[in-house]
Parts: C-alpha cells; structure tokens; sequence
C-alpha cells in the first residue's frame, strides 16, 4: 500500500522543482532575475568604438616583410 504514495509524491517534488526561485526575488523595489526590469532606452556599448581613448604602448608600423617577400620568391621558383 505505501507503493501508491510513492509515485505521488516524486511527481509532487518534480513539480516543485519546476518553479523557478528568482520570481520571488525583488531587486530595487521590483521583480528580480531578467523579467523586464530595465529603462526603455539600453544602451549596450556606448558607442561602435569601444578603445578609442585606450593608450596605444606598443607603436603601430607594419610588420618587417622581409622573410616573407623572401619566402614567396623562392617559392616561385
């Protein structure tokens, strides 16, 4: 007889843990996880040039194509 019970309440703790802990969950006065609780307006990047005030270290020139060019030569040959 205790056999009936258990199919019944496995099913009641699978369901149980279908709901999901962050409805509950406030956050600034509203609803938490990621229901909506944003601006109209988001803006993501500030902009398309995200390193544009970044300090360049290392100086830009073009790599020494010296080996290369050698390289191609020879393999034409």
């Amino acid at each position: 007889m205790a056999f009936h019970g258990i199919p019944l309440m496995l099913a009641a703790l699978v369901f149980a843990a279908c709901t999901s802990p962050e409805t509950g969950r406030t956050r600034g006065g509203s609803a938490g996880a990621d229901i909506g609780n944003r601006g109209k307006f988001i803006q993501m990047h500030e902009g398309s040039r995200p390193f544009e005030n970044t300090p360049k270290k290392i100086p830009a020139k073009p790599p020494p194509l010296d080996s290369a060019s050698q390289a191609d030569r020879l393999s034409r040959q």
